[in-house]
């Protein structure tokens, strides 16, 4: 069932990218934030989701509306062609970098800077070509496989095996059993408690402590000295005996004979 729910996320998160819906992707954003701050998982990504739509809340209208509307981008003016803008990026360096890349002595950054606003029109007038002439594109292209008897195939199972229903006394829910499944953690339930605990929002949080000047303030002796702490550290440490394999690990050392200058490296320490 938590499959199934945190499916349902991400089908939504897919849907409003390319419907190009911001308000759907910032509820689903909203809801991973939550997931996100259950133990073991990727609390820097909520911190960052966190702070990206508190920001956003504070912005005046017109620039929030602006800022939201940069997050996606439609090129070909047809529904449900959004894309992410980190994603078209990626696409254009691909382009520019793989296929319109320079070779030889024509390999420059003028070349570059020069190709990369020609990128789309190149692309448009390629497709215009293949469908001219009548090209076909390169690669081979494979038609979607009719997959409606594997999925009846999973329904029927699902069914049968009764897995999305609730089965009481069902073996595999038995904790004394060893074979038993083990429970699935709810991110969304765990990632709630991290409000009510006592380090939630602390790095969004000022510091309300301030420093009180009580002047001097005698230290209280409990009869022992204190310790030297160099002197502790120099006593338990051991010493290091110097092999031939350390300058034999360093490729650097152009030594053929390091047995003289290990004698003299060992005078050198005894005598300080």
């Amino acid at each position: 069932m938590l499959l199934n729910c945190d499916g349902l996320f991400y089908i939504e998160f897919v849907s409003a990218i390319k419907k190009g819906n911001i308000g759907r992707i910032v509820n689903v954003l909203s809801v991973w934030m939550v997931m996100m701050w259950s133990p073991k998982t990727m609390p820097k990504y909520a911190d960052a989701i966190f702070v990206t739509l508190r920001r956003i809340d504070r912005y005046d209208p017109v620039l929030k509306r602006f800022f939201l509307h940069n997050w996606l981008v439609d090129l070909t003016r047809r529904p449900y062609s959004f894309k992410e803008v980190n994603l078209l990026q990626e696409h254009q360096n691909f382009w520019a970098k793989i296929i319109y890349n320079a070779k030889g002595s024509n390999k420059s950054w003028d070349w570059l800077s020069m190709i990369t606003v020609c990128i789309f029109t190149l692309c448009d007038t390629m497709r215009t070509v293949q469908k001219s002439f009548k090209i076909p594109a390169l690669g081979e292209s494979h038609k979607v496989p009719d997959m409606s008897a594997e999925i009846q195939k999973l329904a029927d199972a699902l069914w049968d095996e009764q897995i999305q229903e609730y089965v009481p006394n069902r073996p595999a829910n038995n904790p004394d059993d060893s074979t038993a499944v083990t429970p699935v953690c709810d991110l969304f339930e765990e990632g709630a408690k991290y409000a009510d605990g006592r380090s939630a929002f602390k790095k969004f949080t000022k510091e309300e402590r301030r420093a009180q000047n009580l002047g001097f303030v005698d230290a209280v002796r409990d009869g022992t000295d204190a310790v030297d702490s160099e002197g502790d550290e120099s006593e338990q440490e051991e010493e290091y005996e110097i092999t031939q394999e350390d300058l034999e690990m360093d490729d650097e050392e152009p030594y053929a004979d390091t047995a003289s200058l290990l004698a003299m490296a060992e005078e050198l320490i005894s005598s300080v």
